[in-house]
């Protein structure tokens, strides 16, 4: 009986980023053990998280993203602290797995972001997709999630 593939969603307005997620997907041929979802806005990303049958397990999200405000376009750290608390104060989706995946390497963006129930804190010129692997896998041995 096969097991069934962990949803992963990347939500990163930066396309290079999602590309490189992507690439690493595909050179490392992990498609059958993960089926990963790239999105660039959260109001794409929220279609994914609220259908139970798409909703991820795991997530990586920047922080500084855009979101809409009044009609208008903005782009602030508040846009990913706000979806963090979101996913995190809903009892059917507190259990996904997050990870920031961030630029900026601000300790109060870090501090404020593993407060709000993230798993980690990664700054993205620091870490490399061999990096960003471990910490997928990592999740795999962990038995306390789904």
């Amino acid at each position: 009986m096969e097991s069934r593939k962990k949803k992963l969603l990347l939500i990163d307005d930066n396309e290079i980023v999602r590309l490189m997620f992507s690439n690493v997907f595909w050179l490392h041929r992990l498609d059958d053990k993960y089926e990963l979802t790239t999105v660039g806005r959260i109001e794409e990303a929220l279609v994914f998280i609220e259908n139970p049958a798409t909703r991820p397990d795991i997530i990586f999200m920047g922080l500084v993203m855009p979101f809409v405000n009044n009609g208008k376009t903005e782009t602030s750290a508040e846009a990913g602290f706000s979806m963090l608390k979101r996913i995190k104060n809903d009892p059917q989706t507190k259990a996904i797995r997050i990870v920031i995946f961030s630029s900026y390497n601000e300790e109060e963006y870090r501090e404020k972001a593993l407060a709000l129930g993230a798993e980690m804190y990664l700054k993205k010129d620091e870490n490399m997709p061999q990096d960003i692997l471990k910490i997928i896998n990592s999740f795999d041995t962990d038995a306390s999630h789904k």
